[in-house]
């Protein structure tokens, strides 16, 4: 395997692959600063900088190495070099794992470049833990609320003859941005688990409150949670955060709950999924880069054991064409689920496109649920055990499956070499 991985590694040297990484994220560092604009502010400045520099890094630094991994097996088999590394006592496991180190390797070196780069510019602020409200599984509440409706005697035909799974979806994608409405002098009251509240200080709400019509008015409430509270004033159509102060009065029993009692003239609405959030200290900014970076590691880990495995079953330029068009769809898909909800009345050609980027965002969502760019750049604290999660699917079983069955298309494509 140590030579497998020397003349991979090798190759990528010669290649100037790793050369000219590191040039592009050092340009990336110095030049996007000076053309990309904010809106003006300090958080803005930094996220644009987090989602542009980093991210842009990021992009570039996946498609790279996947061409890479994509032409290594095939090259070595297209050269006949294939058939002649097969025949010493190496095993094929050795073969495509040699390549895969090579390119983790190169990866490990520019992501560390660029978090270098990223956090030596410093002011920065520190990451916050988020917490969303525990609710009822909207799975579970659309199942309710379909057998509700079937039970209805008067529900439509149309709804009865329905085939129950596109039922659910529906329902489900309901239940998920539903709304709940606050009138004047009412309340609204969401759990939220206990950590949320296991802290000294630095409690902050994050809400958005809309109208019946969509359009701007006045909020006035008052929103308590555990021993703290905060007075609001503002208007919707805005993320909002608003940091709770300490006060004398107890928490009552039970998960702690936030309160918002609207004390304004509008009706307010707010979508408890999506809407609300709790937000507490965790820890630097430093360490939350560090944990984006091993992230990022982990999913390029993934892209280039995709890649390959492409390679030891196909040919150079066809292996390219299938990741890229692959990587397209699993990028896609799950943005065409959540702009085009379920509906009965769709045309079957629509259902077809939805139904299938529903089943490419199931089947891939064990190894594209790491969004380190977007959580560094909202302040979002990537956790501990996300990154465990990440390591174990996307650096660890997700390759392991993967280049066994490169391994044994390495071995059959050697064999045929040699007869």
């Amino acid at each position: 395997m140590a030579e497998s991985f020397l003349l991979a590694w090798r190759a990528l040297l010669r290649g100037h692959v790793l050369t000219a990484l590191l040039s592009l994220t050092a340009l990336a560092h110095f030049l996007l600063p000076a053309i990309v604009r904010s809106d003006g502010t300090d958080a803005g400045a930094r996220e644009v900088f987090l989602r542009v520099v980093p991210g842009s890094v990021y992009v570039v630094l996946c498609v790279a190495l996947v061409a890479c991994a994509c032409g290594l097996i095939a090259h070595a088999r297209e050269t006949h070099r294939l058939a002649l590394a097969a025949v010493r006592p190496v095993s094929a496991g050795a073969l495509v794992l040699g390549p895969l180190l090579a390119l983790v390797a190169v990866a490990g070196i520019v992501l560390a470049f660029n978090m270098g780069l990223t956090c030596a510019r410093g002011g920065w602020t520190d990451c916050r833990h988020v917490y969303e409200p525990m609710l009822e599984p909207p799975e579970k509440a659309a199942q309710q609320a379909l057998e509700d409706l079937l039970s209805d005697v008067n529900a439509p035909e149309e709804i009865r003859k329905a085939p129950r799974y596109r039922l659910l979806a529906i329902l489900t994608g309901r239940e998920i941005d539903r709304y709940a409405t606050i009138h004047p002098a009412r309340a609204l009251e969401l759990p939220f688990p206990d950590e949320a509240a296991a802290v000294p200080d630095g409690v902050t709400a994050r809400i958005r409150f809309t109208t019946q019509f969509n359009t701007r008015a006045a909020v006035s409430g008052v929103f308590t949670f555990g021993p703290w509270s905060a007075v609001v004033s503002n208007s919707t159509q805005a993320i909002l955060e608003i940091p709770l102060a300490h006060s004398d009065v107890a928490g009552a029993d039970g998960p702690p709950k936030l309160n918002f009692r609207n004390t304004g003239r509008s009706m307010l609405m707010v979508r408890p999924r999506r809407d609300v959030e709790v937000l507490t200290p965790a820890d630097s900014f430093n360490m939350n880069m560090l944990r984006a970076t091993g992230e990022m590691l982990c999913v390029i880990t993934f892209l280039c054991a995709f890649g390959l495995f492409l390679s030891a079953a196909l040919s150079r330029p066809v292996a390219m064409f299938t990741a890229f068009v692959m990587l397209a769809v699993m990028e896609m898909a799950p943005a065409v689920v959540a702009q085009f909800p379920d509906a009965l009345d769709v045309p079957f050609t629509d259902l077809l496109g939805l139904q299938l980027s529903r089943a490419v965002t199931f089947a891939t969502s064990a190894v594209s649920e790491p969004q380190p760019v977007s959580d560094l750049a909202t302040g979002t604290c990537i956790e501990w055990r996300a990154l465990a999660r990440a390591a174990i699917v996307d650096a660890l079983v997700a390759p392991c499956v993967l280049l066994t069955l490169a391994a044994c298309l390495v071995r059959r494509r050697a064999s045929a070499q040699r007869g």
